[in-house]
């Protein structure tokens, strides 16, 4: 009798153990997967600021991205205060100078080259961090070679961290000058890791996508760069869904550095 009782127990016990498993375990499961995204990725959109025309293609998109604006143009400051209004991060697009091979592309009137002295460059940097009120950090604009000139980069990279911004480098120069600068003195530093648009063609930008996700779920985040340009935000609208479907999560460039 008493070991029939005993039987009668364990079965209890294993019966109600049986049941909280079941109550739990698919909350558990159900919570890792739809909880924190599998990786984060950054959208970058550069070259704002020679026109208004593709606010309203902004406007459409409500993930969180960062608008690089080139300073000083005819809409800079209302392209920035546009993109603040939809919640958007700012940074500020320097234009810097190029190699001479790439000089076939027209400077910007207020590119900073390396002949410049220490004074001229904060002028420029001080005149471009007006027209862009707001903005958190600096990437630049082409710069294939001030990128690599030590003296010119340490000279804004004071003014970066003086104005706690941080740097997106956009890999213009195979150099690593930037990086090194950025460690010394202690500024925020980030690099691209995939340009989106460097063919204006529908098929090649979405297979820049599919490359993006690709890295971005093997390594955890990533740093995409694309253009004001109708195709490119097109693309942008139709791709954020899919990579959404994957478990990727959209964020502002500061948030990489967080």
């Amino acid at each position: 009798m008493k070991i029939r009782r005993e039987i009668l127990t364990v079965i209890i016990v294993g019966v109600v153990i049986v049941l909280v498993l079941a109550l739990i375990l698919p909350r558990v499961f159900r919570g890792k997967s739809q909880g924190t995204a599998h990786a984060r990725v950054a959208i970058v959109i550069d070259d704002w600021g020679y026109n208004l025309r593709y606010i309203n293609l902004l406007k459409e998109i409500t993930v969180p991205l960062t608008i690089s604006i080139l300073p000083n143009l005819k809409f800079s400051t209302q392209v920035a205060q546009a993109a603040k209004e939809l919640n958007q991060e700012l940074i500020i697009h320097l234009p810097l100078e190029p190699e001479t091979e790439a000089r076939t592309i027209r400077l910007e009137k207020d590119t900073i080259t390396c002949q410049m002295s220490a004074g001229e460059i904060i002028r420029i940097f001080e005149q471009a961090r007006l027209s862009v009120p707001e903005a958190v950090g600096v990437s630049n604009h082409m710069g294939s070679r001030a990128t690599k000139d030590r003296q010119t980069m340490s000279v804004i990279f004071d003014q970066l961290k003086k104005n706690k911004l941080f740097f997106l480098d956009n890999l213009v120069a195979p150099e690593k000058v930037c990086e090194r600068l950025a460690k010394e003195k202690q500024i925020k530093f980030i690099a691209r890791d995939f340009f989106l648009d460097n063919r204006d063609d529908y098929a090649a930008i979405r297979a820049n996508f599919a490359e993006l996700a690709e890295f971005a779920l093997t390594n955890g985040q990533a740093v995409g760069i694309l253009h004001a340009k109708p195709k490119s935000l097109e693309v942008l609208k139709e791709q954020i869904p899919l990579m959404q479907a994957k478990e990727i999560d959209f964020i502002f460039v500061s948030d990489l550095l967080k």
